[in-house]
């Protein structure tokens, strides 16, 4: 009884984690970073971003992505390696110094040009730019998302890294729904809102 009284109090006053009791909502996140609930619940019903999403993950699949996470490395707007899986940071770092060195190695992916309206963390104006296609409810990629954070804010003004999306519904079902919802994000708070609805998934 005491069960059904608590299962019943929750289902009434909402729970900020998921069924599995492990990890937020889209809803207390939300409400975490400011967003005005009845205005991203709209976005998400309406299904605004989807063309969007939808876009990240074409231009990935003409890119060569596979699987996720899958990165680009740029040096001055030009492919000139890539990441494959969720390297350790010192990998990373590695190849940051080798491209950096390097000015002749090339590889053969054309994923678009960055404009504006990618979402940017780091020196929009960087030499070097870490283009990830990412899964929100890829495991390696949420181990993958920490390291380049790390990247970022160990690289200074060197290294700028630009997210796009790339959900695999048949791994994860509601990776697409989730994609959708850090466009919501952002649709209200710009690229920080982005960010921190991501960083919060």
């Amino acid at each position: 009884i005491a069960g059904v009284i608590i299962a019943g109090a929750i289902l009434l006053k909402g729970s900020s984690t998921s069924p599995t009791g492990n990890a937020p909502t889209g809803v207390s996140i939300a409400k975490q970073i400011g967003l005005n609930v009845k205005s991203f619940d709209a976005c998400i019903a309406d299904g605004r971003f989807k063309n969007k999403v939808q876009a990240d993950i074409d231009d990935g699949v003409k890119a060569g992505v596979r699987g996720t996470p899958s990165s680009f490395i740029l040096k001055d707007g030009i492919v000139v390696g890539d990441i494959t899986g969720a390297q350790p940071f010192e990998e990373i770092m590695q190849q940051i110094k080798e491209v950096k060195e390097n000015t002749k190695s090339k590889v053969d992916a054309n994923p678009r040009p960055v404009t504006s309206n990618d979402h940017i963390l780091g020196n929009i104006n960087a030499k070097i730019v870490i283009i990830e296609y990412s899964d929100l409810d890829c495991p390696f990629c949420k181990s993958f998302h920490n390291t380049m954070h790390r990247v970022v804010k160990e690289s200074g003004e060197d290294v700028a890294w630009v997210y796009r999306h790339y959900p695999i519904p048949q791994l994860h079902p509601n990776a697409f729904r989730k994609a959708e919802e850090t466009e919501c994000a952002f649709e209200q708070k710009g690229n920080a809102g982005f960010w921190k609805y991501t960083d919060g998934l």
